[in-house]
């Protein structure tokens, strides 16, 4: 079984993103996670995320730092605009870490270093 945390400023994004633009941000999160669970199962994963819409930021010997388009329901959005989610998988835990969007002209270096910063919250 996966159990997926989120970070505190994670929740905070996702708020301020709704509030914005992204109506359907909540349901799209929750349908990724259900993916989550199967792409990343501890046993006996499944590749459900496309190796090009999947990026590995960095990786020690616990935990690995993913960055990801985030696909949004019926958001009209193609796929270059959907936002960027940041989360790290130890195991069996999958921590959402930060998530931006080209609204917000994002820089994906400091958004990096912010899900790195954030890491330790967790691990």
């Amino acid at each position: 079984m996966i159990e997926f945390r989120r970070q505190e400023g994670f929740e905070k994004e996702i708020a301020a993103l709704e509030r914005r633009r992204f109506r359907s941000l909540s349901d799209s999160i929750h349908k990724f996670q259900n993916v989550c669970a199967v792409h990343f199962h501890p046993t006996t994963p499944e590749r459900l995320i496309n190796p090009g819409k999947l990026h590995r930021v960095t990786q020690n010997d616990s935990w690995t730092l993913w960055k990801t388009e985030l696909p949004l329901v019926k958001s009209g959005l193609r796929q270059n605009q959907y936002p960027r989610l940041w989360f790290v998988v130890k195991g069996s835990i999958i921590a959402f870490l930060c998530i931006s969007s080209h609204i917000e002209n994002y820089n994906d270096k400091e958004m990096s270093q912010l899900a790195l910063s954030r890491v330790s919250d967790f691990f």
